[in-house]
């Protein structure tokens, strides 16, 4: 037996369509999975599975997601540009280079590229 790595992220969210909206429209995810209490995301060779769940509150979450992407300036560029309020980009002792953003339930996601070694 082996961890093959993550299969999926699973958030609860309290408004669906907000959620639909951000996450489709703002970052430009792919939606995939389109029914009444669940909608599915493709980001690259991730999946994001947003669970409607109306207790959910914002910010409850401890979790923090980051984004492995090949450029970071661009992509920093295009959220901005599509209304999400990004962080200025950071470069860290170890190579990596990020930003973060809050999604609509309070979740925060990182962008991140790391330097070739």
């Amino acid at each position: 037996m082996a961890i093959e790595g993550i299969f999926y992220v699973h958030a609860r969210v309290a408004d669906l369509a907000h959620a639909k909206a951000f996450y489709g429209d703002k970052l430009g995810w792919r939606l995939d999975t389109d029914e009444p209490a669940v909608a599915g995301f493709w980001f690259g060779s991730g999946y994001l599975v947003a669970v409607l769940d109306t207790n959910a509150q914002a910010g409850s979450g401890g979790l923090t997601v980051v984004v492995r992407v090949d450029d970071i300036e661009e992509e920093h560029r295009l959220l901005a540009g599509r209304g999400v309020a990004v962080s200025a980009v950071e470069a860290r002792p170890w190579g990596q280079r990020d930003f973060r953003f809050t999604d609509p339930n309070g979740y925060v996601w990182e962008y991140a590229q790391v330097s070739r070694r």
